[in-house]
């Protein structure tokens, strides 16, 4: 990050790039889903577009839908005699805990995660964090049968919604576990009866859900996006004997179709 003793320079696209690759190794959720909107630069709203079904009108759409986004940041201190310290742990470590908050906003909620990101280090103002909305409901209740069963029961609560096809689950640990041990010999874990009734790597893991709980949706449509004005990047706050960065973002969940998503039980 930086250059010549007790000088500090730093070259932000690079640094960029860094927290950029590091964030995209680790998140669990945006990859299965849909960006959506524009990037670049900070924005007060995002414009939803959810979908009503009205017995007279069909399917329609309200106006004036505006979703608050959320900012996400980790700060950063470097010490003059880190300067000159090629070593890039501390913006990988603060990426690694602003990509982990993300998945937690976007699976439980911004009052859900609240405690979860506040232990990772990560910051966010608590208007906008109240304001986000998860894809897993607050009254789920635990999943109380084997995973295989959770995983069908959830397929067939979408079907009986008409989302058809294109499906993927994120899980508890133990959840996961679960369906990764093998029954009576190393070929009959759950897993190989799960994966075809998923998309390619569509059933995964999160450190952010609760203890046998998991969610899964449907990625047929356009029910479910991302929005993402600012990606994670690195910015400079200030500089006295030391400096003072953060690694930062602004993202929103958009469900347009909650019909989408079911809780597994």
């Amino acid at each position: 990050m930086a250059n010549g003793a007790n000088k500090f320079t730093w070259n932000q696209d690079s640094v960029n790039k860094l927290v950029h690759d590091a964030s995209t190794d680790i998140r669990v959720v945006r990859p299965l889903l849909k960006l959506y909107g524009k990037q670049g630069g900070y924005t007060p709203n995002i414009f939803g577009h959810q979908v009503v079904l009205q017995e007279k009108n069909g399917l329609t759409i309200p106006s004036n839908e505006n979703l608050t986004p959320v900012i996400l940041s980790c700060d950063i201190t470097l010490q003059q005699d880190q300067f000159s310290d090629e070593d890039d742990t501390l913006a990988v470590e603060a990426a690694y805990r602003v990509a982990a908050a993300e998945d937690a906003v976007i699976l439980l909620g911004g009052e859900s995660a609240q405690d979860f990101i506040e232990d990772l280090g990560v910051t966010a103002e608590k208007n906008e964090l109240k304001a986000q909305t998860g894809l897993l409901p607050k009254d789920a209740s635990k999943v109380q049968q084997p995973i295989l069963d959770s995983i069908v029961q959830g397929i067939a609560e979408l079907q009986e919604k008409s989302r058809l096809g294109r499906y993927a689950a994120v899980v508890s640990l133990d959840l996961f576990q679960q369906a990764m041990k093998p029954r009576q010999n190393p070929f009959d874990a759950p897993i190989y009866e799960i994966r075809p009734l998923l998309i390619e790597n569509g059933f995964r893991q999160s450190q952010a859900l609760p203890i046998n709980t998991g969610v899964i949706f449907s990625l047929n449509g356009d029910g479910l996006k991302i929005a993402v004005p600012v990606d994670t990047s690195v910015e400079f706050v200030q500089e006295k004997k030391e400096v003072f960065l953060q690694v930062v973002e602004q993202i929103r969940l958009v469900v347009d179709v909650p019909e989408a998503v079911a809780a597994l039980k």
